[in-house]
């Protein structure tokens, strides 16, 4: 049996290093990714792991902690919605303003992958070349075995089936051998994956036109929330938005987003004029 003192000292290490929250209650969830440190170090228990991160906690031992413990649940098209309002709402309204340039979207908890090329697939299936050529979205998540997938742009079979309509499939993927699939290069290249921390690094100021910011703040606290936001407000351009998760909002937020209805879905944009 694990203590409470070994869950509470990788609960706290954890939101110190990426904000998100083991409370009590989802020490359950914890105890699966306990027990896969013991696999991957190697170790006979969860004590001896506890142990081992008493001493110095290497770069490496500290980037396999972080990878098991954050969520790295993502599929192609996810929720549908944001998509639709990408390429019906926002991007009409930002071409219009913006003739000519580059569009600069930042996919802000890209995991392995497939919100940024979904991204990019609904551009081109809805603006064409040009308009691809014109875009560019930077995809950063802390997890670095996320990243590694999703810099590869290579998918199996169930991958492929989560969300992805056929047709996309067929126009933007090439099939390797065997039940493997490779985004195509128009789409990939238009990606630069990173590793970032939301809490932590530095946030380039006004430089995006749009942030997807998905699924990420139902796991912080509320001082957490407010500091992400603030940084994200802080890179957009002015005009520019922001979407969320399906279960997110600003309420009881202190934030300067103004709250825009948009193509049935509830986006946020910092003000023009700001």
């Amino acid at each position: 049996m694990i203590s409470d003192d070994i869950y509470k000292f990788f609960a706290d290490y954890i939101y110190k290093k990426s904000g998100m929250l083991y409370e009590k209650k989802d020490f359950y969830r914890l105890e699966t990714r306990l027990k896969e440190l013991v696999r991957i170090f190697e170790k006979n228990t969860v004590e001896e792991v506890y142990q081992m991160y008493q001493g110095t906690i290497t770069p490496d031992m500290n980037a396999v902690l972080i990878n098991i413990s954050t969520n790295n649940e993502t599929y192609f098209f996810r929720d549908v919605k944001p998509f639709k309002t990408l390429t019906k709402g926002i991007m009409p309204e930002l071409l219009e303003k913006h003739k000519n340039g580059m569009i600069n979207i930042w996919s802000a908890a890209a995991s392995t992958g497939q919100e940024a090329y979904s991204i990019l697939m609904s551009i081109h299936e809805a603006f064409g070349d040009e308009i691809l050529r014109r875009s560019q979205c930077e995809a950063t998540d802390i997890s670095t075995d996320a990243l590694s997938k999703a810099i590869s742009g290579e998918y199996n079979g169930l991958d492929v089936q989560r969300g992805l309509p056929i047709k996309s499939l067929m126009t933007y993927f090439e099939q390797l051998d065997g039940d493997r699939w490779r985004i195509k290069h128009n789409i990939h290249t238009k990606v630069r994956f990173g590793e970032f921390n939301l809490l932590t690094d530095f946030y380039q100021n006004q430089l995006y036109h749009i942030v997807f910011c998905r699924n990420v703040l139902i796991y912080q606290d509320k001082e957490n929330k407010n500091k992400i936001l603030n940084n994200i407000y802080k890179s957009l351009r002015p005009g520019g938005y922001m979407l969320l998760g399906s279960g997110e909002s600003l309420i009881g937020m202190k934030t300067e987003f103004e709250k825009v209805d948009m193509e049935g879905m509830t986006v946020y944009r910092r003000p023009a004029a700001s």
